[in-house]
């Protein structure tokens, strides 16, 4: 059965060029003859010109422009299969398999039909797809190619700019988000609940990642933490379950972590870690194979010195004691040091040992003028002889 969609754009070229349709027999089988005239479709204005006042063009009048996506909307809307199979029956009658394949043939064959149709399509892309963005343009943005770089009418200075209006919803926002915050976020107290701490039996701890409505593929990762030890397993199906688990093991924390993310949605990879963990602790409990000789690897794990401070400097009370009992006993020694002379003045000793180095510069200076003040001298009597 011919497509609706080719059938209505091959109909509505064929309106176009309706009064060439009289000279191909046996049409008026598939065309009904309608007893008005037909008048072409177009994107543009159509000018309709009253029976009788065709050659009269004062009487021509402007008629409402027709849109083709609504015309092909309207048209498929109003076939039915059923029609289509009689459209079908009548092009077989002509020779053809379908009404499709008549009226391509018809517009082949027909002269300047073929350019027409082109046009026609050209026509339906655009008003599909709208304009071609102007690559040139201030405002093309190539992360949104669809948006339209040309203005639709003249700025007349009666508005603000885009930027402006961007702002003002940016505004908007964030006071929507204030309003929130003062009056919505308070009444979610109402539907706080207190903490209530695992049972003993729930020994799992489940991860999620949520991104707050909005979809993400990390989303449907689901992680499981457990230490061995809370499984009330014997020491020795304990060592066998971090055995197992191999690299998942923490040596440090003491726990198992694992991850899974192969499926779509979060509840099939918490079904999934679920049947995992089940089945490990099954085989740490089998009594075949004990793993006794097998040692327990840790070479996956980097195990990281962390600098702790020493016990022996914290201030307890007794070093406090301690130190201020030393503090003021040096106090005491510095102060009998003073009355007998022998402290040093640190301030003292270093203005000392600038003047003293000062005046050693100056001697060595002077030395320097006295010796090369001969040397001058003998130079310039040898220049005279």
């Amino acid at each position: 059965m011919a497509s609706a969609s080719a059938a209505a754009r091959l109909c509505i070229l064929t309106c176009r060029r309706a009064p060439r349709l009289q000279r191909i027999p046996r049409t008026c089988q598939i065309a009904r003859q309608s007893p008005i005239a037909q008048r072409s479709f177009t994107t543009s204005t159509i000018r309709w010109a009253r029976e009788g006042e065709r050659d009269n063009e004062d009487d021509v009048e402007d008629m409402a422009p027709v849109e083709l996506k609504k015309l092909e909307a309207a048209f498929q809307e109003s076939i039915t299969p059923e029609g289509m199979k009689q459209l079908d029956e009548l092009a077989k009658d002509n020779g053809y398999n379908t009404i499709e394949e008549y009226l391509e043939d018809t517009l082949h064959r027909t002269p300047g039909w073929a350019s027409e149709d082109r046009a026609l399509a050209d026509d339906l892309m655009r008003d599909d797809k709208g304009e071609r963005p102007n690559k040139q343009s201030f405002w093309y943005d190539e992360e949104d190619p669809e948006t339209n770089t040309e203005e639709l009418e003249e700025f007349d200075e009666d508005d603000i700019t885009s930027m402006a209006h961007g702002k003002l919803d940016q505004v908007r926002e964030m006071r929507n988000y204030a309003r929130l915050a003062v009056w919505e976020m308070p009444l979610l107290s109402k539907l706080a609940k207190p903490f209530v701490p695992p049972a003993e039996g729930q020994v799992l701890r489940w991860r999620y990642t949520s991104y707050m409505g909005e979809s993400h593929p990390a989303e449907k990762k689901v992680v499981v933490q457990f230490a061995p030890r809370d499984l009330k397993l014997t020491p020795v199906q304990t060592e066998k379950l971090k055995k197992l688990a191999g690299a998942r093991y923490n040596p440090e924390t003491k726990l198992i972590k694992m991850s899974c993310e192969s499926y779509e949605h979060q509840a099939q990879n918490k079904r999934y870690l679920s049947n995992l963990i089940d089945d490990l602790v099954a085989s740490a409990k089998d009594p075949k194979d004990t793993f006794a000789d097998v040692p327990l690897d840790l070479r996956h794990h980097q195990f990281q010195k962390k600098p702790r401070f020493p016990r022996e400097w914290r201030l307890t009370p007794q070093r406090v004691n301690a130190i201020a009992a030393e503090r003021k006993r040096a106090a005491i020694a510095d102060v009998k040091k003073a009355e007998a002379g022998l402290l040093v003045d640190g301030s003292k000793a270093v203005d000392e040992f600038l003047l003293k180095k000062a005046l050693e510069d100056e001697k060595k200076q002077k030395v320097a003028e006295l010796v090369a003040a001969p040397t001058r001298a003998s130079g310039g009597n040898r220049a005279r002889r």
